[in-house]
């Protein structure tokens, strides 16, 4: 697309005030990229372009100084509103809409709670086994917890290596 297509004028290399051509570079890292968008291959770099980008044009912006000393209330600059409006129009296809890591951590608390859920009605199952009232419940649960530290502590295989097998069936994904 050409300048007079759009309507505007040619380019006046003599006059830099008419002719002023902008040019925003936004490049990204391991740590953009991996640690907060998971991005690890092509595949992933197409599926969430516009996640990344669109992320990154929220964290900073081109503003126009005032004399305000609070630089929060400066006024963003038109050609950063069209770098931002130019990358949510052409990724818009690259955009999941939701960031890898956060998807794990919904998905780590859903499992935290089925977990959870799982244990009291384990403990519902084996205090009803015992004959434990409703009334004895609490100390039951505190007495038995205690027990099972015991056990805990008596088995042949240590704590920390039947943590890190545990863990190792995690993903989290």
């Amino acid at each position: 697309m050409t300048r007079t297509s759009m309507g505007k004028p040619e380019l006046n290399i003599k006059d830099p005030d008419q002719s002023r051509v902008w040019r925003f570079e936004l490049r990204m890292g391991r740590k953009q990229l991996r640690e907060r968008f998971d991005i690890r291959g092509w595949d992933d770099l197409n599926a969430q372009a516009g996640d990344a980008f669109t992320d990154f044009c929220e964290r900073m912006r081109y503003c126009i100084p005032t004399a305000d000393r609070n630089r929060a209330r400066w006024p963003t600059h038109e050609l950063w509103r069209a770098v931002t409006q130019t990358i949510e129009i052409d990724l818009h296809e690259n955009i999941a809409g939701v960031l890898p890591r956060d998807v794990k951590d919904a998905n780590r608390d859903a499992h935290m709670r089925m977990l959870d859920r799982q244990l009291l009605g384990l403990f519902i199952s084996r205090a009803a086994a015992s004959g434990v009232t409703a009334g004895e419940f609490s100390d039951f649960m505190e007495y038995h917890v205690n027990a099972l530290q015991r056990a805990s502590d008596e088995h042949p295989v240590p704590l920390d290596e039947r943590i890190d097998k545990a863990a190792a069936r995690y993903r989290w994904t």
